[in-house]
């Protein structure tokens, strides 16, 4: 992503946007852990993503669920992005910075009796059950609805990453859509849009076969508007996985879609939801190692950095490996490597950055820079479902800060560190175990004696 960075020694990874110098820069001015997001790299993956192939129109839709924070909502926005909400309150997150609620699609598990107003508002919604569309249809009779289905299987890069088939609760099951279209006809709703996801980090090429089956099912609703496929496309992250070519996939998806207007005479327009693809390798998480250990020759050396699954669940969580960059805290860097565990700093043994893929039970030494304390290590690849997605507040550690490198090469905080104060601030004290009340009553004791 940055040709112009420093090459590291064979065999370790190295950073995607910053430079050494940066990241020093960027610890020095608002201290560590830290999160930083490349706003060039934003917008090259948003304009890769608008360019996905298609045979009558494209919409693509940030999957806010990786990040949604709000100076990135506003880059994809004035890039042309529209957004996937999978809550009201992600819905309500991108109205608050000034998304139009027309480029807005709420596609939950959990509606609450006030999703109505976002709908009256202008908001999209994709009826992800048969309860939901009956909800939804007593509401609104006689509109547009869109309808999740369940195609009847999935793909994901591990199980509990696949939302597709029996044994995933998101859409409607693929052999009840007479009952669903028996709710149309009640309500008078015509179907708009036909809407699938069956998994993230999917093999590609079972999505394309999953969504060929997809667009044949969206007939049996008669001509639909939108065929949305949903997100969960494969990145290269470690420089050891495969390069995935989407535009070939595409490619063979637009035919399909110019060979199904052939035979049915409808042409979908496309959309497409990308969260990963969109910021996973545009965001690196500064960190600093707070101690190096050893359990032995026959054990491991570690780095314990000052983050963990305060900000980064995923290894611990599915199995999946960042990226990761010994940086000094000063002078060059050094060609001398070393294999290391690298732990997080909970008080919980699961904690840890360096697993075994898709086994995070294993842990699996990385090969890293010779590293001392006080050093940085960069975690990579941590734009995507590590500041939207962790542990937040676990041991009470605060929320880290974002940063946003601008195209100018400066340094934008988009996002204030969390203060001890912010962490407790819903907490509420009973009257009667309140310090003051404590004082009181020892002070009236006193007097009684």
């Amino acid at each position: 992503m940055n040709n112009n960075r420093p090459t590291s020694p064979a065999g370790i990874e190295s950073l995607r946007f910053l430079t050494p110098e940066k990241v020093r820069s960027v610890a020095e001015q608002f201290g560590t852990p830290v999160f930083v997001y490349d706003e060039l790299s934003f917008e090259r993956q948003a304009k890769e993503a608008l360019a996905f192939p298609n045979a009558f129109g494209l919409t693509v839709r940030y999957s806010m669920k990786a990040g949604a924070t709000g100076a990135a909502l506003r880059i994809f926005d004035r890039l042309g992005l529209h957004f996937d909400a999978s809550s009201e309150w992600e819905a309500a997150r991108a109205l608050a910075v000034g998304i139009s609620p027309r480029k807005i699609l709420l596609t939950a598990q959990e509606i609450s009796k006030n999703f109505p107003l976002l709908i009256d508002h202008g908001v999209q919604f994709v009826a992800c059950s048969i309860s939901q569309l009956e909800e939804y249809g007593k509401n609104f009779p006689g509109s547009e609805v869109s309808i999740r289905i369940n195609p009847g299987e999935g793909s994901g890069f591990i199980n509990r990453l696949t939302s597709g088939g029996p044994r995933s609760s998101f859409g409607i099951w693929h052999e009840v859509i007479d009952e669903a279209k028996a709710l149309c006809r009640k309500y008078e709703l015509t179907v708009n849009r036909i809407h699938q996801h069956i998994g993230s980090g999917h093999d590609p090429k079972e999505w394309l076969r999953i969504s060929l089956k997809t667009l044949e099912l969206s007939k049996r609703f008669g001509p639909i508007s939108i065929i949305n496929l949903g997100g969960g496309y494969r990145v290269k992250s470690l420089r050891t996985d495969p390069e995935v070519d989407y535009r070939q996939i595409g490619e063979t998806l637009r035919q399909a879609f110019l060979e199904y207007e052939r035979r049915t005479g409808y042409s979908p327009w496309l959309e497409i939801e990308p969260g990963t693809l969109l910021t996973a390798n545009c965001g690196s998480l500064v960190t600093k190692v707070v101690d190096v250990v050893s359990t032995g020759k026959s054990g491991y050396s570690f780095l314990k950095i000052n983050a963990g699954v305060t900000e980064v669940l995923r290894p611990g969580f599915y199995g999946s490996l960042h990226p990761l960059v010994s940086i000094p805290a000063s002078g060059r860097l050094t060609d001398k490597v070393k294999k290391y565990l690298v732990s997080g700093h909970c008080c919980i043994a699961g904690d840890m950055l360096t697993v075994k893929p898709t086994d995070p039970e294993q842990v699996e030494a990385q090969l890293l820079a010779e590293t001392r304390i006080g050093d940085y290590l960069v975690v990579e690849r941590a734009g995507g479902y590590c500041s939207s997605m962790n542990m937040k507040n676990f041991n009470s550690f605060p929320e880290a800060p974002e940063v946003l490198l601008r195209k100018d090469g400066s340094f934008a905080l988009i996002r204030k560190r969390q203060t001890i104060d912010q962490v407790t601030q819903n907490e509420i004290i009973p009257e009667d175990l309140d310090p003051a009340c404590d004082a009181k009553r020892g002070r009236l004791g006193n007097v009684a004696r």
